[in-house]
């Protein structure tokens, strides 16, 4: 890959991280309320923001198991500065297809069930791996019409797609589980019951808003990897990009902030 741009999984973790995850992953797990020494699966863990967040509170005697598919992102994982509490131990594997000998009191999954190949496989081997009584915390956006800046982005983007190999669904896979009826759905059909979705609101926050459009779009690439794979055209897909937005940022931009809110559907279900 070339050298003209960072590397997209440490992208993630640098701009997502602090912008986005961050303010999400805190409402998320006081959501899910983890409890001292529980045993925790996180479920496409990415960068690791949540694992390393519920280790203080789930304390010495908790386990937490972190694992995706994508060792790129692992290994941005395992660069973090470790988190005090449990251990974490980060694991490549397909949630489709999981081989974990260990039982869960809790399963997570931030951000991670739109992009499964086989959502319902998935949530099954999930039921499979919890005790009984234990529980499984999700959260997935809103619908991306809920989401005006990627919205925005979306239809200037789509206009710059067919060099980098990239689909107009693929942009749109983030927000792509964002029916509640069809979530109910999915988690009463792998076993699961008492199920709550709550949508929750965070604001997000970017410094430097000139680079946003840049850093949005190399960090994109550690999802969708086709994003990368051509550096020329990515590149002179970077440029179109932030050329086309510049009013667009410039319409969430606060002082030397760039700030919006984004919608999560924070889901909870149990195993009776």
């Amino acid at each position: 890959m070339s050298t003209q741009f960072p590397n997209p999984a440490e992208m993630y973790e640098q701009f997502y991280g602090p912008g986005i995850f961050q303010p999400l992953t805190e409402a998320f797990v006081r959501f899910v309320s983890p409890k001292k020494s529980e045993r925790v699966l996180d479920l496409a863990c990415g960068t690791g923001l949540v694992a390393r967040h519920i280790a203080p509170l789930i304390g010495t005697e908790g386990k937490i198991t972190a694992v995706d598919i994508n060792p790129v992102m692992l290994a941005v994982a395992r660069q973090q500065t470790p988190s005090a509490g449990a251990s974490i131990e980060w694991l490549e594997g397909d949630a489709t297809q999981l081989d974990l000998k260990t039982e869960f009191d809790l399963v997570l999954c931030q951000q991670g069930l739109q992009f499964f190949s086989d959502k319902s496989a998935a949530l099954k081997q999930m039921r499979k791996l919890l005790v009984k009584g234990g529980r499984i915390g999700i959260a997935t956006w809103q619908a991306i019409e809920q989401h005006k800046v990627f919205e925005e982005f979306a239809k200037v983007e789509v206009r710059h797609l067919a060099p980098l190999g990239v689909s107009y669904e693929d942009l749109l896979a983030p927000f792509s589980l964002h029916d509640v009826n069809q979530i109910r759905s999915f988690l009463a059909e792998a076993g699961f019951s008492k199920i709550e979705i709550t949508p929750h609101t965070i604001q997000t926050r970017f410094p430097d808003p000139k680079t946003f459009a840049r850093k949005m779009e190399t960090a994109y690439g550690a999802v969708i990897p086709a994003f990368v794979q051509n550096p020329d055209a990515f590149l002179k897909f970077l440029d179109a990009v932030e050329n086309e937005t510049r009013d667009l940022v410039a319409q969430y931009t606060q002082g030397e902030i760039m700030t919006f809110p984004m919608i999560a559907n924070l889901t909870i279900a149990y195993v009776e």
